[in-house]
């Protein structure tokens, strides 16, 4: 009989463990789950705002090779009007005159542009003009080729937050 008391005893169960266990187990895969979309979809953003930026930068970039080709042609064609230097330099600086974007200063020889990128970005462009010795010889040289960022001004005004 002592046999029999032992058998029917109740003993420890494993069935509320196992429940427990499940559960913890289901919060930590759905907790999981929940980081790695918030995760993707953080870095979708994140790349959006990085293509949007890059198409913005090659888009200037186009525009100012645009316009340096036009710079090319208009020396180009003081080069074939002018007599000798001093007459190449006056031809170079009545046609770089039509460009509305950029400026020329005679005395250091320089044209600068700029191509909007972004609301304070532009893409700053520096020539540095010159008369060339043969035909086959370039009419500039690239002095700065640059993205520059304008001043944003900032605020530091006080805030009253006891009135």
């Amino acid at each position: 009989m002592n046999r029999r008391e032992k058998k029917s005893a109740p003993g420890f169960s494993n069935f509320g463990f196992s429940t427990i266990l499940l559960a913890f187990v289901m919060i930590c895969i759905v907790t999981i789950a929940a980081l790695s979309l918030i995760t993707a979809n953080s870095d979708y953003k994140l790349s959006q705002k990085v293509a949007e930026k890059n198409t913005a930068y090659y888009t200037a970039e186009q525009q100012a090779y645009e316009t340096l080709a036009e710079i090319d042609q208009q020396l180009a064609q003081a080069y074939t009007k002018a007599l000798g230097a001093n007459s190449y330099y006056k031809e170079v600086e009545n046609a770089l005159h039509s460009f509305s974007s950029g400026t020329y200063d005679r005395a250091t020889g320089t044209f600068q542009y700029s191509v909007p990128i972004a609301d304070n970005q532009n893409l700053e462009i520096e020539l540095l003009i010159h008369y060339p010795a043969e035909k086959a010889d370039a009419f500039y040289e690239i002095i700065t080729w640059k993205s520059v960022y304008d001043e944003v001004e900032i605020d530091e005004g006080t805030l009253d937050l006891i009135d």
